[in-house]
């Protein structure tokens, strides 16, 4: 009565909650010590999660399923896959099932990552015995690609056993998948799960260039496919290493008409045009993608545009050079006109020395020429004809000096400017020796600081007219 209570009491306590189970795929799931014979004698049910019929997996303690590994004290089901996933379900030999456990299978396999045509190396340990491959490719056969006690298995595949290492010397697409390491009782050891992707290239070009859409490898079954840029469907080109043909006028690749040749190395367009950018797929023989092509084709500039941009850069350049020169120009003849100025300006001015001084200039000696006189102009009085002398001229020595017009001195009548003569003081000494006389003029009236001062007789000559 007691063996019977409790039997009783894990039965139905483990009815109470259903056991959700996450293993990965390959491992074990070991089912509750209840339901092991002997104290369990009823049946086990398997219902898979993806809908497929219900199996049974073990009956009055005995395997139903060679995956089922039973004894006195366990029962075990070994090597999980995807199809494991599912709900595992009793009955006590009636028609009433109680669900147990919820089984989810995850992939815990390890990601390697080639592209189309590179070489792949997978490391099988000491103690493997086999080696297993499954496309990835959902409900795909499993092969054996290699058996340790049986090395004529790998004849034949795309890869060889090289120093404990599976190797690929050109991966393709039929290469992606599973790779299973097991032990030489089946359990498993490692699982790879190896990508093989199509490499990615882009190409930049200008309308009216040439490019060639290469292919991975020498092979010359290629198929080349054609996407438009904001299209959606794609456009054979070249099937199986021939060009299509442009029969049909509805077909929308007509527009590569006359542009498409068939390389060694791939497919050639000359010339492009604006409307082939897009994207460019190529694929083998067993229409797995090996290589995506994006290429975008920009318009050249017309011809016209170009020979205007070229006049507008000659002509500013034309013009900065003119600009250029002409400030050159005007600064030069600024400089000059300033460096000028004080000549053109000033006229030579004639001083009266005193007898006692030294003459700073050669002396001249007495000539008979026609006498001119120079004459400070008062605005109010007229002009009046200068009076010649019958006597002989005398000559006294004077000095030049090329200075700035003086601020005393008065302009001259019709001279442009030119300074007029500034009276030295001998002309207001006693001094009895021989004097310059002003004749023609009134004294009064020319003298602009005093009407009672004297000037001296001025000898009037041309000699002295600098202008």
């Amino acid at each position: 009565m007691l063996l019977f209570m409790t039997v009783s009491c894990l039965i139905f306590g483990s009815f109470a909650e259903i056991r959700y189970e996450e293993l990965c795929y390959g491992r074990s799931l070991k089912l509750p010590f209840a339901y092991t014979p002997p104290l369990f004698q009823g049946q086990i049910y398997f219902t898979p999660s993806n809908g497929g019929p219900t199996k049974l997996l073990m009956e009055k303690g005995e395997s139903k399923d060679p995956r089922i590994q039973v004894s006195y004290t366990s029962a075990y089901l070994k090597d999980l896959t995807d199809e494991d996933a599912g709900t595992f379900s009793v009955s006590f030999n009636d028609d009433n099932r109680y669900d147990i456990i919820r089984l989810t299978v995850m992939e815990c396999a390890i990601d390697a990552m080639r592209f189309y045509g590179e070489r792949y190396y997978l490391d099988v340990p000491q103690e493997a015995e086999y080696l297993e491959f499954t496309p990835s490719l959902r409900n795909s056969p499993t092969t054996v690609l290699w058996n340790r006690t049986d090395p004529q298995v790998s004849q034949g595949s795309r890869g060889k056993m090289k120093k404990n290492a599976w190797e690929i010397i050109k991966v393709t697409g039929k290469d992606s998948g599973y790779y299973n390491v097991r032990r030489k009782d089946r359990s498993l050891l490692s699982r790879t799960l190896l990508k093989v992707e199509a490499d990615s290239i882009s190409y930049d070009r200008v309308e009216g260039d040439t490019v060639v859409i290469e292919h991975p490898t020498t092979s010359s079954s290629w198929t080349i496919t054609f996407k438009a840029k904001g299209e959606t469907e794609y456009l054979t080109l070249m099937k199986a290493g021939r060009l299509s043909t442009y029969e049909n006028p509805q077909i929308e690749y007509r527009q590569f008409e006359g542009r498409l040749r068939r390389l060694y190395e791939g497919l050639e367009i000359n010339p492009l045009k604006t409307s082939d950018s897009g994207i460019y797929e190529v694929r083998d023989n067993e229409d797995h993608p090996a290589r995506i092509v994006k290429l975008s084709v920009r318009a050249a500039f017309p011809t016209y545009v170009i020979i205007c941009i070229a006049v507008r850069a000659v002509l500013v350049v034309s013009l900065c050079c003119c600009w250029i020169r002409k400030c050159c120009c005007f600064k030069k003849s600024s400089s000059k006109r300033s460096r000028a100025a004080p000549q053109t300006a000033a006229a030579p001015g004639v001083y009266n020395h005193g007898w006692n001084q030294q003459p700073a200039g050669p002396s001249h000696s007495a000539a008979p020429v026609t006498p001119i006189s120079y004459q400070p102009v008062n605005p109010s009085v007229p002009r009046e004809p200068a009076v010649l002398s019958s006597e002989p001229p005398l000559y006294r020595s004077v000095s030049f000096h090329r200075n700035p017009l003086q601020p005393e001195a008065a302009p001259l009548g019709d001279q442009g400017g030119a300074p007029a003569p500034t009276l030295g003081s001998d002309c207001l000494s006693s001094d009895p020796g021989p004097r310059f006389e002003l004749k023609g003029l009134n004294t009064a009236s020319a003298l602009p600081l005093s009407s009672d001062s004297t000037f001296c007789n001025v000898y009037t000559s041309d000699k002295l007219n600098f202008l």
